[in-house]
């Protein structure tokens, strides 16, 4: 027999027990719905964290470059006291890597280099760098629309057309130059000025449908109204006319006021004579960040040209910041933020920044982590349905067992007239991969319908003041043909043992059986 007789034999075969046959086919549309429907779930997952939210951020172009009082505190975030942290030097004597009597080093080596404006240019001119900045942010009082607030105040450049922050604007543009009195506030600064009342606050936070209420609660339209409206506003900044001190200590290091970053009252400053005002004009409103923040300090709500961020830094350190210099004996950024052209340049730069005597980070260094989670991930979600179609491997070896009780004399007169072992063992093979065909098909289809009901059920009822449609279940080509390659491949190694006996079947006992 050819194989186009044999699959005709095998469709007939199952055809005379449709109902045997659906159940079995519905076993294994089970098992491939949910293999399909849970993997999905997490391709969805991985696709919504790395595909669009880090893509978002451009963490994929970014470098952070840590200065001296960054490490500082990352070293004694691991537990260092301040007294051993003062007595470590600088830059530890290399020691060879042969020497028996050679110490570890700091898990954190220190940056050779202060982390000035004059090291950020040098970064900014090395091949494969867009643009280099440093990370400017400071908290202060603000006064608005006759309120007062503490807030985080950042710095961003004038002028830069693909700055990340300033590529969408809800109302409004960035401000003119490096000189100009004009700044850019945040939907988190429009809630946090919204009109208080009993049912508008809770622990400090604004909610309700209310003017300038939290984004998620209003529709794009309604979000770009509200910020139309506080165009042209003016805000006041607060400034001391001198740099904060304090007499307070940790670990016998001088630190300043650990006063609340932002506060939610409506009170001013202690001796507001002291503090000089600075008055600027609100020129474009930005949307809110998103939940995944890279930013030691916390996002800034409103933004100020650099230059002039950096000459109110001076007065209004953050009172960590202050206390990694004081430990590390450096005024320097923190932090400065490096861009790259593209993805593959990110290796080189951060060689070459580290050769400059900085240490340097990017997620993409992590990425094959990230990556080996969610393979795990998705293989535990695939296990979990595979459990289903592993149940219908069972009912797919019934079936064949069956199929050979009813048509023993069937195969008696096959072999009677000259078939083979192994073209009766290719008959219950080509059955067993049609029902898997068929059933990882349909399972494919239905899982689809159920990601589709679900992902629409979701974003109506969890996720409806989204600003953007999300899609939590991905079906890439790859996740189909591979669960329909699998149900086959399943329903093979379930037609084993039948197609076995039925090859063993005595023809001369076959032809008596009744």
């Amino acid at each position: 027999m050819n194989l186009t007789d044999i699959i005709a034999l095998a469709l007939r075969n199952l055809s005379q027990a449709k109902l045997r046959t659906a159940l079995t086919v519905i076993g294994v549309v089970v098992g491939v719905a949910a293999i399909v429907t849970l993997v999905s779930f997490g391709l969805g997952l991985q696709q919504n964290i790395l595909g669009q939210a880090l893509s978002k951020l451009d963490v994929f172009t970014s470098i952070t470059v840590r200065g001296a009082s960054a490490d500082m505190l990352l070293e004694l975030n691991e537990g260092r006291s301040g007294s051993e942290i003062e007595k470590s030097d600088s830059t530890p004597a290399p020691q060879p890597a042969d020497d028996p009597n050679s110490q570890p080093t700091d898990r954190f080596p220190r940056p050779r280099r202060v982390l000035d404006d004059e090291a950020v240019l040098e970064i900014g001119r090395i091949s494969g760098v867009k643009y280099a900045l440093p990370v400017v942010n400071f908290s202060c009082y603000l006064r608005y629309d006759g309120r007062v607030r503490r807030m985080n105040i950042g710095g961003a450049p004038a002028g830069l057309s693909d700055y990340p922050r300033f590529r969408t604007f809800l109302a409004g543009r960035a401000f003119a130059g490096e000189n100009s009195d004009e700044a850019v506030v945040t939907e988190e600064f429009l809630a946090a000025f919204s009109p208080k009342g009993p049912q508008d606050r809770r622990n400090g936070r604004p909610r309700g449908n209310g003017p300038f209420a939290p984004a998620p609660t209003k529709s794009e339209a309604e979000r770009a109204a509200d910020a139309a409206q506080v165009i042209g506003k003016g805000l006041i900044l607060l400034i001391p006319r001198s740099a904060q001190t304090s007499t307070e200590s940790v670990f016998g290091i001088p630190m300043i006021s650990l006063s609340p970053t932002e506060k939610t009252d409506d009170s001013v400053p202690e001796n507001e004579q002291s503090f000089d005002q600075h008055i600027f004009k609100i020129a474009g409103v930005i949307p809110s960040e998103g939940g995944i923040n890279f930013n030691p300090f916390g996002s800034p709500r409103v933004i100020l040209p650099m230059e002039k961020a950096k000459r109110f830094r001076d007065f209004n350190r953050d009172p960590t910041e202050r206390l990694g210099e004081t430990l590390a004996g450096d005024s320097g950024y923190m932090l400065a933020d490096v861009r790259v052209v593209d993805p593959t340049q990110i290796k080189p730069v951060m060689d070459q920044v580290e050769k400059l005597g900085f240490r340097a980070f990017s997620i993409t260094t992590q990425m094959d982590e990230i990556n080996r989670i969610f393979l795990i991930i998705n293989a535990s979600l695939g296990l979990i349905g595979g459990i289903a179609l592993l149940v219908a491997s069972f009912g797919i070896s019934n079936t064949m067992i069956m199929s050979i009780r009813e048509r023993t004399r069937e195969i008696g007169i096959m072999k009677a007239i000259g078939g083979s072992d192994g073209e009766i063992m290719k008959i219950f093979f080509v059955e067993a991969s049609l029902i898997g065909l068929a059933g990882g098909t349909l399972g494919v289809l239905a899982g689809w319908v159920v990601d589709r009901l679900a992902n629409s059920l979701a974003n109506t009822y969890i996720v409806k003041n989204a600003a953007s449609h999300i899609e939590f279940f991905s079906i890439p080509w790859y996740l189909s043909a591979g669960a329909i390659l699998f149900a086959i491949m399943i329903s093979l190694i379930a037609a084993i043992y039948p197609a076995m006996r039925a090859a063993k079947v005595d023809p001369i006992r076959a032809l008596r059986y009744e």
